[in-house]
């Protein structure tokens, strides 16, 4: 039994080894007998219809988190070095800024306000301008940091209202922002929904520019002016940060070594001509404060240059409230704070201000010379008014009349008149005319 089992399991082993050979073999057809096997040739694939010949994509322009030179944002291409065939650039910059309901325009957050100023490479300003915006329903976010309330914009103007306004100030012009970035992405969406196309708008970030030339802890707007001696009085008001940016702006041209380039020269043509000044602007003055100069100092210094014509009412407007703050012959804070809600309100720049105080002092003096009598009193009522209007020295053509008892009409003595008769412009000097005529300075 035991041999049985051991030829039987001999007989397997033999089976086994017999079948490996044959599976190990590669069966060879008789027809290629004697011939080497020929390669595998892979036919491409038959399509029902041709394949379309791709085209290169066009360039997009894409976000980025931070301003890189020599690329393309969604509305501004950046400059940087200079790579020998780049656009040189020798005009005006557009210094600009934006305050905001939030950080992401694809979230629906707007701009509430915007400020321009035209500068050349000097810093010297040139046009500022500066307005609230209405952002359409939706809430104004963090009044702690911007100080913009929905009260504030509920009647300011559209971005739609004011894109003429906008696109006349960065026409021929390289923009300048601090943190470009955020200002490239907000006014491209804001430039989308008044349905304005542009080109690519050349654009230096001066964040960049900060780190490539101040060697500072951090490169934030408010560091900067600090290491350089520029005041910052009302950071987080558009206008306020504009004026800073434009201020650092030639002292990091001066220190930057290689010259500044960009892909190409500034776009021109862009606004409408007759839809300028269509809508006033409305006006802020933030951080308000007395100083050394006064409260209607701080008002001014606050406002744009200038803006848009005043109209009838709200000069009217402004000249009551001014009355009503100066029954007691002074501004005081919250008095300076309700003017300067009237002259935003009227959209008027520190220049329309200026005009509408200096004639409020001519209407005081007119009532001063009615009985053609100049008292002591009076005189120094005048002066003290034109001061609180920051406005000292307006009244130095003026003297006191000799008398200073009272004198019936037509019964005057040439001393009594001597200083109507003789009173000289406040800027000039000239007899003959007053400031608010000065030839000079109209």
């Amino acid at each position: 039994m035991e041999a049985l089992f051991g030829l039987l399991f001999v007989a397997v082993v033999f089976w086994w080894l017999a079948r490996r050979k044959k599976w190990r073999t590669p069966k060879v057809l008789p027809s290629s007998q004697g011939k080497a096997p020929k390669a595998e040739v892979r036919k491409p694939p038959i399509y029902t219809r041709p394949r379309a010949v791709q085209e290169p994509a066009p360039a997009q322009r894409t976000s980025m988190r931070f301003a890189e030179p020599g690329r393309v944002g969604e509305l501004f291409s950046y400059g940087g070095p200079s790579s020998g065939s780049s656009y040189i650039h020798d005009g005006s910059f557009a210094v600009i800024d934006v305050e905001t309901t939030g950080f992401s325009p694809g979230k629906g957050d707007r701009v509430i306000e915007l400020a321009i100023a035209r500068v050349d490479k000097n810093g010297r300003i040139e046009d500022e301008y500066a307005t609230l915006l209405n952002p359409e329903g939706r809430d104004t976010g963090a009044v702690f940091v911007h100080g913009i309330s929905n009260e504030a914009v509920r009647k300011a103007p559209l971005f739609s209202d004011v894109v003429a306004d906008v696109l006349a100030r960065l026409d021929g012009a390289v923009i300048v922002a601090h943190n470009a970035v955020f200002e490239d992405r907000f006014i491209a969406a804001e430039f989308a929904r008044a349905g304005v196309t542009t080109p690519p708008l050349p654009a230096l970030c001066s964040l960049w520019l900060g780190q490539q030339t101040f060697d500072t802890p951090n490169h934030k707007l408010g560091t900067l002016a600090q290491h350089a001696g520029i005041p910052l009085v009302d950071a987080h008001a558009a206008l306020g940060d504009v004026r800073a940016t434009a201020a650092l702006l030639p002292l990091m041209l001066d220190r930057y070594e290689p010259v500044i380039g960009f892909g190409h020269d500034p776009a021109r043509g862009l606004f409408d001509p007759y839809r300028l000044g269509a809508v006033n602007p409305m006006t802020r003055a933030a951080s308000l404060r007395k100083g050394t100069d006064g409260w209607m100092h701080s008002v001014m210094s606050r406002l744009p240059i200038s803006a848009g014509d005043v109209s009838d009412a709200a000069a009217a407007e402004y000249l009551e409230a001014l009355a009503v703050a100066l029954e007691d012959g002074k501004i005081v804070g919250d008095e300076a704070k309700a003017l300067a809600k009237v002259a935003g309100r009227g959209g008027m720049g520190a220049e329309q201000v200026r005009g509408l105080n200096e004639r409020f002092l001519e209407l005081m003096r007119e009532a001063a010379f009615a009985d053609q009598v100049l008292t002591v009193g009076e005189l120094t009522e005048l002066k003290r008014t034109a001061d609180a209007l920051a406005a000292p020295g307006y009244f130095d053509d003026l003297q006191a009349t000799v008398t200073q008892t009272y004198v019936p009409a037509g019964q005057e003595t040439d001393s009594s008149t001597q200083a109507a008769k003789t009173r000289k412009c406040g800027h000039c000097r000239t007899p003959g005319h007053n400031r608010s005529k000065c030839p000079e300075l109209n």
